[in-house]
C-alpha cells in the first residue's frame, strides 16, 4: 500500500489495468512462497494478500489456513479483516462446506457494521438455497449500507445499488409478489439501464402484466 500525499482528489474514474503480454500468474504466488522458504515471518497484511494468492490458484485448503491464522493473530487492518472473513466463506464454499461458509460471512460484523458486499454475499447464501425471505433480507440492508470509496477497502459499487436491486426483483418475483419485484427491476435499470437483465425482466414483466 503506498499512502497518498500532496493533493488527493477523489473520483469515479476507472481505471483498467491491462498487461502488454501474457505475465506470470504464480509470480506473487512465487514471491510469497520464496520468503516462506527463508524464515522471514509474515506481517499480517502479507499474510493476508498471500491467503488470496492461494485462492486465486484454487488452493483452498492453505488459503483457509493462512485466513484463519489471520483473523485469529489479529492485529490486521478492519478492512483486511473483514475481506478474509469473505475469502474464508469462498474458500469454504469451494471445498463443500456450506455452513462454515455462512458463519464466515457472519463472522465480519465481529469487526465492523456489515459491508454491502458481505450482505450481498449473505443474500447469494440463501437465494441459491430458494431462500428468498431471507435472501431479500440481506439485500434490503446492503442497500441501506453506505459506500466509503476513501476507506481503502476493495468497493465493489454494483453491491451499493445495481446487485441488490435486481436480486430483490428475483426474490420478490419468487414470492408472489410482482409489483414490489417489477419496482425494484425499475430501481436496478436507473443504475444500469444497457443492463441484459434489466431488460430481459422488462419484457417479463410487460408479458406478465395483467
Amino acid at each position: 500500500m503506498i499512502p497518498p500525499f500532496g493533493q488527493v482528489v477523489w473520483s469515479d474514474v476507472a481505471v483498467t489495468h491491462k498487461k502488454e503480454g501474457a505475465g506470470d500468474p504464480d509470480r506473487n504466488l512465487r514471491i510469497f512462497e520464496a520468503r516462506r522458504a527463508a524464515g522471514l515471518h509474515p506481517e499480517p497484511r502479507e499474510r493476508f494478500y498471500y491467503a488470496r494468492e492461494l485462492y486465486y490458484h484454487g488452493r483452498y485448503e492453505a488459503a483457509e489456513r493462512e485466513l484463519r491464522t489471520f483473523l485469529d493473530e489479529g492485529g490486521g487492518w478492519v478492512e483486511n479483516e473483514i475481506e478474509a472473513c469473505r475469502f474464508l466463506a469462498y474458500c469454504a464454499y469451494q471445498m463443500g462446506k456450506q455452513d462454515e461458509a455462512l458463519q464466515a460471512l457472519l463472522e465480519s460484523f465481529r469487526f465492523d457494521d456489515p459491508r454491502a458486499e458481505t450482505c450481498c454475499d449473505l443474500g447469494k447464501h440463501f437465494l441459491d438455497r430458494e431462500e428468498y425471505r431471507r435472501a431479500a433480507f440481506w439485500y434490503e440492508l446492503a442497500l441501506t449500507r453506505e459506500r466509503e470509496d476513501r476507506s481503502g477497502a476493495f468497493v465493489q459499487p454494483d453491491c451499493y445499488g445495481y446487485l441488490p436491486c435486481i436480486q430483490l426483483c428475483v426474490c420478490y418475483d419468487r414470492l408472489g409478489r410482482r409489483e414490489l419485484a417489477e419496482a425494484y427491476n425499475l430501481r436496478a435499470g436507473q443504475y444500469k439501464p444497457e443492463d441484459p437483465a434489466y431488460q430481459h425482466n422488462l419484457i417479463y414483466f410487460a408479458e406478465h402484466s395483467g
